[in-house]
């Protein structure tokens, strides 16, 4: 099963989700995780809903909670609705603030894993009203949470851009943190700076705080519309030839990692 954990719903989506699923038969992809980032234009979750239940073979919606404006019962709210995760952008503080604590535990607590949008945000219209930083984004935010809540799957977007250090170590560390590759970084960077970040997989002496090969913290996901999907996706191909991957691990990144998250392995 190939599966995208990075995709964005136009509330106009019944003719973009049969556009996207013809594009994704072309290119074996199964699954597509889709997400709101919550300023107009994007699907609310009772859209979300709406699309994944006319497309329950097919998409795989994580609701938006506006940390910083929301409580937990956002969460239970979530998952009444059916949808398989949350995903949280432009909070009012920073990721580990203490008030998210809370949402983050009943996340946790109801199975639903997080998708957290790190480092560069696209600048918007709204955005001096509704506060956006990207300062409050960064991976180093994610620690406290892991540590915190060590059931609860997170994935941590776009390797961190442009904290990509930060990035590399939360995944060495943290079983329960992955990250995709999604956004600029597989553009403007070479597949060998990506291997030099997941630099673990060289060296099993020091490289093993965590518990899991390197290669199984990355997630294949796309962030874009459906006429780059095929683009990314072969980005992710030339950096798995580059490393010389070993197909097991490639079978991980391009879903069987996600299967597990999102409860769809055998």
């Amino acid at each position: 099963m190939v599966i995208d954990v990075h995709h964005h719903l136009p509330r106009d989506w019944e003719p973009y989700v049969d556009k996207l699923r013809e594009v994704c038969a072309d290119l074996g992809i199964d699954r597509v995780a889709v997400c709101s980032s919550g300023p107009p234009g994007q699907s609310d979750n009772d859209t979300l809903a709406k699309a994944q239940e006319a497309n329950p073979d097919f998409l795989l919606c994580l609701g938006y909670i506006r940390l910083g404006e929301e409580s937990p019962r956002a969460a239970d709210r979530i998952k009444d609705l059916g949808l398989h995760g949350i995903k949280v952008i432009r909070p009012l503080d920073n990721y580990d603030a203490d008030e998210y604590m809370p949402i983050y535990a009943r996340a946790a607590c109801l199975g639903l894993p997080m998708l957290f949008h790190l480092g560069i945000v696209a600048r918007g219209p709204r955005d001096r009203f509704m506060d956006v930083s990207m300062a409050r984004m960064r991976p180093v935010y994610l620690d406290r949470i892991a540590r915190s809540f060590p059931e609860l799957d997170i994935i941590g977007a776009h390797l961190g851009n442009p904290w990509y250090d930060e990035a590399g170590e939360i995944a060495r560390m943290h079983p329960n943190v992955v990250f995709d590759l999604t956004g600029s970084t597989l553009k403007k960077k070479h597949p060998q700076f990506i291997a030099d970040i997941f630099w673990w997989a060289r060296d099993e002496q020091y490289g093993l705080m965590g518990d899991k090969h390197p290669f199984e913290k990355i997630v294949f996901g796309t962030d874009v519309g459906t006429d780059l999907v095929e683009d990314v996706k072969n980005d992710y191909e030339a950096f798995m030839d580059h490393v010389e991957m070993a197909q097991k691990y490639r079978d991980l990144i391009m879903g069987g990692t996600a299967a597990k998250i999102f409860g769809l392995a055998d």
